[in-house]
């Protein structure tokens, strides 16, 4: 008889006390079987190691079924786990090879891999965010369960909602994670990889808010000034161009040298985040910031407008600078503000300018309280709250703002349909008053005849 079969000396009651005292075999794995539960065992190490697990012939050949460690589960949770199997062993069902198929099920976080190999790196244009998406809010322990270490049948949906609940405070980013994870299971089905139920069907999202945040006309000369003294003259000019523009933030960081025409004054971009090519017609505005890079480039190699020394070849994420110059614009607005209101005993101008520009966080910090005292409130002057994206609307804005038809503005900003421009529409206010002012004031002509 095999060494790990049941024999009357290796059989007893599985209590507490008695798996306690078991003897440690000197070489390998000992078993033995309670005689309470059919099929339940424990293996015993001579490190003391002790493991409950189900063995048992199922469908005529013997398998054994790891249940868990001793004392972590007891012996009543393993009696209780063995008496289910037994009862699927009963049904002709065979746990053991099920559990096989489980163990090499692909789990979330492999299945990305593939997901992004086939359809996001070769179809989506914001591929790279889908990887931010993963790594930050998937891949993560901070919203309580780790989604990418689970198997795909793992997933449930209450586990989903949980984690779109714990990101509310980030809304748009929630349901945009929920979309990527919906997509892959749409995929994961399609490809064979998963025959379940989809676990985001029918998900109630979180409602968004269309972001209407641009730099408005007093905030824009201290964005200039903040940009003249960034000391980052490679992010101080891609925000130039990215204002100038008003293309995407990530065309305009992988912007490279053969799409681009001085002579024509047009910059091609074959392929934008809505799927369609795009040709932008450069200002002389663009075109000196481009002269300006094409300049700084001569003694580089790179294809790109705006090298960086990442594996992508292109600058990726200006935060540092970026934050710097906003820092900086809404400490000038706040000693602009100061100027008018406190006195030269209190209030240095010339100073203050001078450290609003070296040191703009310090700035604030320092001189909010001043202002508070004068009724200055610091939000009127605030202009840390803008995003790169941000540029991009601005254009739309300020051309909108001078009675731009929404046809024209969706043409220099790429939109693939009229809806994505109707955010523009509450902004053409200059016909609007113009025609209201003529309407008024022909009302009184003749009142006062």
């Amino acid at each position: 008889m095999h060494k790990d079969q049941p024999t009357p000396s290796n059989r007893l009651n599985f209590t507490k006390r008695a798996l306690d005292r078991l003897t440690l075999p000197s070489e390998g794995v000992a078993y033995f079987y309670d005689t309470d539960t059919k099929g339940l065992a424990i293996s015993v190490g001579k490190t003391g190691r002790k493991s409950f697990l189900l063995y048992r012939r199922i469908q005529g050949r013997p398998e054994r079924i790891k249940i868990g460690r001793y004392p972590d589960v007891s012996i009543e949770q393993a009696r209780k786990t063995v008496a289910a199997l037994n009862a699927d062993i009963a049904q002709d069902l065979n746990p053991a090879e099920s559990m096989r198929e489980r163990r090499s099920e692909i789990t979330l976080a492999d299945f990305f891999k593939v997901y992004y190999e086939r359809h996001s790196s070769v179809r989506k244009v914001s591929h790279k965010e889908d990887i931010e998406k993963f790594e930050r809010h998937i891949d993560t322990n901070r919203y309580g369960v780790n989604l990418a270490k689970l198997r795909l049948s793992d997933i449930t949906r209450a586990q989903l909602i949980s984690h779109h609940a714990k990101m509310g405070h980030i809304p748009t980013t929630a349901n945009r994670v929920i979309a990527l994870i919906s997509s892959m299971y749409s995929r994961a089905i399609q490809w064979g990889y998963f025959d379940g139920n989809h676990p985001c069907r029918g998900m109630d999202k979180y409602r968004e808010k269309s972001r209407s945040r641009f730099v408005l006309p007093d905030e824009m000369p201290r964005l200039m000034l903040a940009m003249e003294h960034e000391s980052n003259e490679l992010v101080r000019d891609f925000v130039k161009l990215a204002l100038y523009t008003g293309a995407r933030r990530s065309n305009v960081m992988s912007m490279q040298w053969p799409d681009v025409h001085l002579e024509r004054k047009e910059w091609n971009i074959e392929r934008t985040k809505n799927g369609e090519p795009q040709t932008v017609l450069l200002t002389p505005e663009a075109i000196e910031v481009l002269e300006r890079r094409k300049k700084a480039a001569q003694s580089s190699d790179s294809l790109f407008v705006f090298p960086g020394s990442g594996e992508c070849g292109h600058l990726v994420e200006p935060r540092g600078a970026w934050e710097r110059m906003l820092a900086r614009g809404t400490a000038l607005g706040l000693v602009e503000a100061l100027t008018e209101k406190a006195t030269a005993k209190t209030f240095d101008y010339q100073l203050a300018l001078e450290e609003a520009i070296d040191f703009p966080a310090q700035t604030i910090e320092r001189y909010t309280p001043l202002a508070e005292k004068h009724g200055l409130h610091l939000q009127h002057y605030e202009m840390r709250d803008l995003h790169i994206h941000d540029l991009r609307r601005t254009l739309g804005s300020w051309l909108a703002s001078s009675g731009t038809s929404l046809p024209i503005i969706g043409r220099v900003l790429n939109h693939k349909t009229p809806e994505a421009t109707k955010v523009y529409a509450r902004l053409i206010v200059a016909p609007v008053r113009n025609a209201m002012e003529e309407a008024t004031a022909a009302m009184r002509k003749i009142g006062e005849q």
